[in-house]
């Protein structure tokens, strides 16, 4: 009883956070280690959770990139993998698979009915740019969150980088082949927001979540006695963040700069 307590408890608690303000939420099964005894049952209670909170109003985005047409392969929105993003966001994205956005390389599994229907429609698509549905979460200030100590991965952050026009990236575009849920092919052009540099160079957002938590910045979305917690930071903290920082530094994201040479990447 006191654990289907604690469980509700958190999952009203993440809705409301969510309600207003939609959550990207970036995740590993590392971070549901204590929620279930192995990794089929945790998979299985974290979608449960995650759905439980959108039909009590949440708003929830979870990462289902696929890098398409970087790898010369063909976007199918219903059955094409995820790349780079783990296991849960592969799992969530076969549950809920015709929620998937229509971004052949950053596509999400877009949860909750306040985000506008236009990004599961085909059209040509940019990725952090104007009518992405980062823009959309970005204008809504909503949350960019974590589970199990991954923020690193936090893609969105190109899209304040694009708003600061910082001078180490450049649109790029990819074309190829995407087939909607209907089984329909058509040609798309996706417009990616690349980096400029040598692709060796360290370049990740570790030192930014540990400046982030030492300036107590990061929220934790948490209820006391239930294994699992979401850290965060809604979107306009983060870009007043981030502006300061790169105002003062252009390469506060870049490591080793001065050994290596700029280079575009074709």
């Amino acid at each position: 009883m006191i654990e289907n307590e604690l469980r509700s408890k958190f999952v009203n608690l993440l809705a409301e956070k969510t309600r207003e303000n939609p959550a990207f939420i970036h995740l590993d099964l590392i971070g549901l280690t204590k929620l279930k005894n192995s990794n089929d049952e945790r998979l299985k209670e974290f979608e449960e959770l995650i759905s439980d909170a959108v039909r009590s109003g949440g708003n929830i985005c979870i990462p289902s990139y696929s890098l398409s047409y970087t790898r010369d392969e063909n976007y199918n929105m219903l059955t094409t993998p995820c790349v780079n993003v783990g296991a849960v966001s592969e799992y969530i994205r076969k549950m809920n698979s015709e929620r998937r956005t229509v971004d052949a390389l950053f596509s999400y599994i877009v949860l909750g009915s306040k985000i506008s229907g236009r990004h599961f429609d085909v059209r040509d698509y940019e990725s952090f740019g104007g009518n992405s549905v980062i823009e959309e979460v970005f204008n809504m200030d909503g949350y960019v969150c974590s589970i199990g100590g991954v923020f690193k991965n936090s893609t969105e952050i190109h899209f304040i980088e694009k708003l600061l026009e910082v001078n180490y990236r450049f649109n790029k575009i990819f074309t190829g082949q995407i087939t909607d849920p209907g089984g329909n092919k058509y040609d798309q052009r996706i417009t990616y927001f690349c980096k400029k540099f040598d692709y060796n160079l360290w370049y990740d957002f570790k030192e930014l979540e540990n400046d982030l938590r030492n300036d107590g910045l990061l929220e934790t979305i948490s209820t006391e006695g239930f294994p699992l917690f979401i850290s965060g930071i809604r979107f306009s903290i983060l870009y007043d963040y981030i502006e300061y920082k790169i105002r003062k530094d252009m390469n506060y994201f870049i490591k080793n700069l001065k050994d290596k040479r700029m280079v575009n990447i074709d």
